[in-house]
């Protein structure tokens, strides 16, 4: 009887870390899409979980030249039990081009 809250923990947990890494790893990535586009400005975009992504970037040109990228990326988040939600996780990067 003890085994079922046990197991219940261990799979909170696990999604709870899975979360966390996966929001860790999109936030580098997009960072690393973002930061080739500023220095090559390539039309290439490879990410290392392909989920169903939503993305958005803005442009605002800087005082005396020089350009102000803003990158933000909504991801769904992967679940390790049925019964969980799937959180929707955002990730923002911030790149300077001149």
């Amino acid at each position: 009887m003890a085994l079922i809250p046990t197991t219940a923990f261990f799979l909170l947990v696990m999604q709870l870390v899975i979360s966390g890494s996966f929001q860790v790893i999109e936030t580098i990535d997009l960072q690393n899409v973002a930061t080739r586009s500023a220095l090559a400005d390539s039309g290439k975009v490879d990410f290392v979980f392909d989920n169903e992504r939503r993305m958005g970037s803005e442009s605002l040109q800087l005082p005396g030249g020089g350009e102000l990228l803003l990158v933000s990326s909504q991801v769904k988040s992967p679940r390790v039990m049925q019964f969980a939600n799937s959180a929707n996780m955002r990730a923002q990067a911030l790149v300077i081009r001149e």
